[in-house]
């Protein structure tokens, strides 16, 4: 069990590792190498994150009904073509073209790695949300040493920018190739093996549909996959529109990676300090994830007014204390309402919709931007947050 857990967290790093690589420089590619509009760069993002979208979807259909290690395989495959057609033609629209392939390979990986976490969790005694907050602050990790890498690589190589991705999902598939068989190895208990203090998700046993009302639960996931797309629609401006404010204002490239640095790092210090204090205060997964909304729905309310580096960086930390009590979390409560049938679709629900909410939200924000301005976009982020917060407060969650 610990052995699978170490080498699904190397996966999951060297995955984010990528993700730290491309979202920072997308958008300063495309608008200022090769010279498109910042809305074109919006919609650019917006079919790549729709590619990674299906690719989710499918990844968790795959899981579920085809091969485990095979999606994980497939997607590997797809994400290494197109990292190394983007690395040697990175010219428009070719560019483009291997971003929405690569979009697609990437969603497959996501989801797998995703369902693959929900499965060993269902076999951890005690408090198996662990395992979701691990894979979160190594997620986190991987997108820190990322983007912080790729601040100094895009200066120097273009080249590099895309190649030292391929070569890390090279060695993913490779890691993949040796240790598929203890990834499978996954024993599902029914519940009465595992007594209910100790242990929360349901089992084949006991299906949350029945239990909670197959209306409630419905409207459940409603408000659970709404919560996944606003939080990343307001997330993604970080990782797009907002490069171009920051560079607008005269920060550079550096400065703007060096944010997600500060995020990560942030991260080592409060999501330790938050499992203990938050897991004490509320046992029911959706309050600590309406209080969450609440404090990442605030941090965007500082950035109207941001004139100093130091505004950013406050912002980005109060934006870190509220992620830290959401984004492990909601996998969670999606685990919680699946049973050892459906992990892997119920999952692939998480990555869609942050999908969804990444596809949406650059664009979305570049035309909002264009007809207004940056300021009503934040405060338009903040009030859905608050709206969706209120919401999560009637989801139905057995105890």
């Amino acid at each position: 069990m610990r052995a699978q857990r170490i080498w699904l967290l190397i996966l999951n790093i060297t995955f984010n590792l990528v993700m730290g690589f491309m979202l920072p420089v997308n958008t300063i590619f495309i608008h200022k190498n090769l010279h498109e509009s910042l809305v074109t760069a919006g919609f650019t993002l917006m079919v790549y994150s729709a590619f990674m979208m299906i690719g989710n979807a499918l990844g968790g259909v795959m899981f579920d009904c085809f091969s485990r290690r095979g999606t994980l395989y497939i997607g590997y495959a797809i994400s290494i073509v197109s990292l190394l057609g983007m690395s040697v033609h990175h010219v428009w629209p070719t560019y483009a073209i291997m971003l929405f392939i690569l979009g697609f390979g990437m969603g497959l990986v996501y989801t797998a790695v995703n369902a693959y976490t929900a499965f060993i969790a269902e076999q951890m005694l005690g408090n198996s949300r662990i395992i979701f907050n691990n894979m979160y602050l190594a997620a986190n990790i991987g997108i820190a040493i990322g983007s912080t890498a790729v601040g100094f690589i895009f200066k120097w190589s273009i080249f590099f920018t895309f190649f030292i991705p391929m070569l890390l999902f090279v060695l993913s598939a490779v890691i993949l190739l040796f240790k598929a068989n203890l990834l499978d190895h996954v024993e599902e208990h029914d519940e009465k093996d595992i007594p209910s203090s100790q242990h929360y998700e349901s089992s084949d046993i006991t299906n949350p549909k029945i239990e909670i009302g197959a209306g409630r639960f419905n409207v459940n996931m409603f408000i659970i996959c709404a919560s996944i797309f606003i939080v990343w629609l307001g997330y993604s401006q970080w990782d797009s529109n907002l490069s171009a404010y920051m560079l607008d204002q005269g920060f550079s490239t550096h400065e703007y990676g060096l944010i997600f640095t500060i995020n990560a790092a942030s991260l080592l210090i409060i999501q330790p300090v938050m499992n203990r204090v938050v897991s004490r205060i509320f046992k029911l997964l959706k309050h600590q994830i309406f209080l969450g909304l609440l404090i990442m729905g605030s941090s965007f309310l500082l950035l109207p007014s941001a004139k100093t580096y130091a505004a950013y960086v406050i912002s980005m930390l109060i934006l870190t204390v509220g992620e830290s009590m959401v984004f492990p979390t909601i996998p969670a409560l999606l685990s919680k309402m699946s049973t050892n049938k459906n992990r892997g679709t119920f999952q692939s629900f998480y990555s869609i919709f942050g999908s969804l909410g990444r596809a949406v939200g650059p664009y979305a924000g570049s035309l909002i931007i264009a007809a207004l301005s940056f300021s009503t976009l934040f405060v338009w982020i903040t009030i859905s947050m608050v709206i969706i917060a209120v919401a999560m407060i009637g989801v139905k969650e057995l105890g």
